[in-house]
């Protein structure tokens, strides 16, 4: 088969860190080639380079076809999180920043809507073109998106966790729609942590580890534990991680229980935690450990199912009822809901409990108030010229140590840390985990709910969902290549999951 796409030894540091050391790969046309490794594997900084998003500090990349050689333009991506604008229809989000216009410099309507329905009449959707986004299914979403960079004549297709935010079915669909696509001579890269996955929509397999491909093979080869063991390495899978060593299971009663809890992508989860636990709760992306968490700090209702709180139902889908009744909590994103960047660090840091430091006028008594803070930023290690400073001057470490202090300014008796060290640097992690573990020792219940295997090693157990039910439960020490196996199913695969030919090994 005639090559499409040859990344010859491309490295790209960033400072002191490394992303990418010499990789090399060859994708032909027409192929489907999987990506994959852990975050931090090299992925995204792979990605932005085969788009043009960023250039290789060595090596090169060229895209082929017919012999002549293309440049990064020919390569079309579909990102994880949707590019598309809500309240436009879906032929404008296609025709977007190229619509064809006339000599006056008018948009040719009846050009962009004829062009769009074309393109998704080979996805089957010709009759969502006159559609508004927002009104569409998350499926007919993402065929939209692919439509749009399809429009561009790319002949690589690169598409980054497709399947985020679709159901089985959806995704099954979406799968159909990919194979087609390469009927028609467009060559895919196939970036996903679902390994399921790959043995449905690809041909091979690269694997990326610490910013080296460390595996090139033809899926007919592999199974999914091959890929763990080739995302993970040999060291990894079998050490046993963690900061301390094992602690006997509590015998105290329960503070927080949760039974049955079903919400969307939450099928009838139960969960305990102990006073004095510190327990992970992780999964893929949409395996709805996130859920969970917006369920257990009232930022949704439960459809079914209870939670309670040293017996106490909690007021599910009431954010201030669950803190006052003793919920502690960082949000997903700190940048979106984690703290107002104009406020200063103490107002941020004290933001739930404003009312202590009112005086008999309802009025907030500054000096009160910073000297709480700088408690809470000797806990945390905030480093910040004073009380005062603006939150938005701080490195990204400080701010989420400033949100994580919040998190416990009104000494709940849980918290739920939901990726507690995204986006902060080796040192500000190893802060943040310094102080979990004093906590926790201190008897505080803690949750944390991340896809970061880092967070999960100051864990005693780790609770893992696929699907929206739980799937396994480890307890400390546990390794990475467990956890690797654990959320994808336990080492198990469902038959029709399976490349061709594996069924009858099962």
């Amino acid at each position: 088969m005639p090559e499409a796409i040859v990344v010859d030894q491309v490295s790209k540091a960033f400072g002191p860190t490394l992303a990418l050391s010499a990789v090399s790969l060859t994708v032909n046309r027409g192929e489907s080639r999987a990506l994959i490794g852990k975050n931090g594997a090299g992925k995204s900084t792979l990605m932005s380079i085969l788009t043009g998003l960023s250039q290789p500090d060595s090596g090169s990349v060229q895209v082929l076809a017919e012999g002549d050689a293309g440049g990064a333009s020919a390569v079309g991506c579909v990102y994880q999180r949707s590019t598309l604008i809500p309240a436009a229809t879906a032929a404008e989000n296609i025709a977007l920043a190229r619509f064809p216009r006339s000599r006056a410099g008018l948009i040719r309507w009846p050009e962009v809507r004829r062009q769009a329905t074309e393109l998704l009449a080979e996805w089957e959707y010709a009759d969502l073109a006159g559609t508004p986004v927002e009104q569409l299914e998350p499926l007919e979403r993402k065929v939209v998106e692919i439509c749009r960079v399809l429009s561009q004549g790319p002949r690589v297709l690169l598409l980054d966790e497709p399947t985020a935010g679709l159901d089985r079915g959806a995704s099954q669909r979406l799968f159909g729609h990919i194979e087609r696509a390469r009927a028609r001579g467009v060559t895919i890269i196939y970036v996903s942590h679902h390994l399921h996955e790959v043995f449905e929509v690809c041909d091979s397999v690269t694997v990326l580890r610490d910013g080296r491909a460390v595996l090139t093979e033809q899926l007919t080869r592999m199974t999914v534990p091959d890929l763990v063991d080739a995302m993970v390495g040999e060291a990894a899978a079998t050490a046993g991680g963690g900061l301390r060593a094992a602690r006997p299971e509590s015998a105290r009663p329960p503070v927080l229980v949760a039974s049955g809890v079903t919400a969307p992508k939450v099928n009838g989860v139960d969960l305990a935690l102990r006073p004095g636990e510190c327990v992970g709760l992780t999964g893929l992306d949409g395996a709805g450990h996130m859920q969970l968490a917006e369920v257990l700090t009232g930022q949704r209702p439960a459809e079914a199912g209870t939670v309670t709180l040293d017996g106490r139902p909690l007021p599910l889908g009431d954010i201030r009822g669950c803190i006052e009744a003793g919920i502690g909590f960082t949000p997903e994103d700190r940048h979106t809901s984690g703290y107002v960047p104009a406020l200063s660090v103490a107002e941020n840091a004290t933001l739930n409990i404003m009312p202590r430091f009112a005086n008999g006028f309802r009025l907030i008594s500054g000096k009160k108030r910073d000297a709480f803070y700088s408690r809470l930023a000797g806990e945390w290690n905030i480093k910040a010229y004073g009380a005062a400073q603006p939150t938005e001057e701080l490195s990204g470490g400080n701010q989420q140590k400033v949100v994580l202090a919040r998190s416990v300014a009104a000494d709940p008796k849980v918290l739920v840390l939901v990726n507690p060290t995204a986006g902060v640097d080796v040192s500000a992690k190893n802060s943040i985990y310094t102080t979990i573990e004093a906590l926790r020792a201190d008897g505080q219940a803690v949750l944390i709910v991340t896809t970061d295997d880092a967070d999960l090693e100051v864990c005693d157990r780790v609770v893992v969902m696929v699907h929206g039910e739980v799937s396994a439960e480890l307890r400390h020490p546990f390794t990475e290549g467990m956890i690797a196996a654990a959320v994808q199913g336990g080492g198990t695969t469902e038959p029709d999951l399976l490349p061709s030919g594996e069924e009858d090994s099962q």
